[in-house]
Formats: structure tokens, C-alpha cells, sequence
């Protein structure tokens, strides 16, 4: 009887012991979905979310506190932080980074633009791209299409890469005979961290013109 009760004695203790490691334990939590995500800028955020579960195997998930300083309207790194606490205030928490960039959504619209790129062909002077121009998607996830480039040529494609826009070379005709003279155009440039404003340097040469200019495209 007395081998019995010093066994119950030592189960007890054990027992004892073993809830209160289980009181100190933090919570389990884990992400869903990528601990790293990318979002096009004017994108909405869909939050894959996280689950929770206390040392007892007890799903807490839905008193998971959320926080989180992502702007998707502005270029940047962002986080979202998981905050799990369970009955017995163990707390544990996790993040998730959210990186908002440049995609070709961002730009698809239509622009006015303020720049200096003209030709001048001695009697007169050519803009060589339009006052106003609009962007549409291309063919693949990079790619976009200028439209309403100039008088001369109806749309120029282009690619972007984060925030880097580039517009390869292009050949056209400006003016009419017997003025007419064939151009040569490319560009590189830029998009705001608002995504509202694109500066494209451009490059051109002719027969009787080369040089650079700079285009302002405007939302």
C-alpha cells in the first residue's frame, strides 16, 4: 500500500510537471501560402492568412492579431506580422514580406505627355511622339504596347523590368515628300514609386537630325 501511494505520489509530480511545460509553451504558428509575396502595384492584397494551434493541440487560428503597413500604391517592402496568444499568455509571433513592384497592370492607361522630342527639317518641325499615348498589354508578362506614339507610326512596343522601362529601336518616316526623312528611336526610363508617371529618355538619329529628349508620361 505504501509502494502504491509513493508511486501515485511520483505520477502526480510528473503529471504536475508536464501541465506546466504545456502552460509555458508558446503557440504554433504557421504561415499559409509564401512567407515572401509579390504584388503589382494598384493590386489588392488577398492575405493567405495563418494558422494556430496552442500546446494542448487546440486550434486558436481565430484570435490570430493581424497588423500589417502594406500600401499598394506605393513601390516598396512591406510586412504583414501574426500575432498568436494562447489562454495562457504565451505569445508567438511571424511575418510575412510583401514586395510591391512595378507590373504591367500598373501601367496600362492613358497618358498625356510633356517633351521636347521634335525634328527640325530646316523649313519646319516635327514632333517625333505624340501628346497623347496610351499603354496596353503586350504579348508576354513583361511586354506592353505604346499606342498612338506619333503620326507616323501607330504603336512601338516596350518592356519593363521593376521599375525600368526600355523601348527598343524603331524605324519610321516623318514628314512627306520631298521632306520626308527616316528616323531611328529608342528609349530607356523609369516608372514613379506611385506608379502615376513614367520619364522616358529617348534616342533618335536621321539623316539630317540625331540626338536625345525627354518624355514625361502623366496619368
Amino acid at each position: 500500500m505504501k509502494t502504491l501511494k509513493i508511486n501515485l505520489f511520483f505520477i502526480a509530480i510528473l503529471l504536475l510537471t508536464f501541465s506546466c511545460k504545456k502552460k509555458k509553451t508558446p503557440p504554433e504558428l504557421s504561415l499559409l501560402g509564401d512567407a515572401i509575396m509579390q504584388l503589382c502595384l494598384g493590386d489588392s492584397l488577398v492575405d493567405p492568412g495563418a494558422t494556430s494551434l496552442d500546446a494542448y493541440d487546440v486550434d486558436i487560428t481565430g484570435t490570430i492579431d493581424v497588423t500589417t503597413n502594406v500600401d499598394n500604391g506605393t513601390v516598396g517592402s512591406y510586412t504583414i506580422t501574426y500575432t498568436s496568444t494562447d489562454e495562457n499568455g504565451n505569445v508567438t509571433t511571424v511575418e510575412r514580406v510583401v514586395d510591391v513592384d512595378v507590373c504591367v497592370s500598373s501601367l496600362l492607361s492613358s497618358y498625356t505627355v510633356s517633351h521636347d522630342c521634335q525634328v527640325d527639317l530646316g523649313l519646319t518641325t516635327i514632333d517625333i511622339i505624340a501628346d497623347s499615348q496610351s499603354i496596353i498589354e503586350g504579348a508576354g508578362t513583361n511586354d506592353f504596347i505604346i499606342e498612338g506614339f506619333n503620326a507616323f507610326i501607330d504603336s512601338v512596343s516596350g518592356t519593363i523590368d521593376g521599375s525600368n522601362v526600355t523601348i527598343p529601336s524603331n524605324n519610321f518616316s516623318v514628314g512627306s515628300a520631298p521632306l520626308a526623312i527616316d528616323v531611328t528611336l529608342s528609349g530607356t526610363g523609369t516608372v514613379n514609386d506611385t506608379g502615376n508617371e513614367i520619364t522616358i529618355e529617348y534616342t533618335y538619329s536621321s539623316a539630317v537630325a540625331s540626338g536625345s529628349c525627354t518624355a514625361v508620361y502623366t496619368k
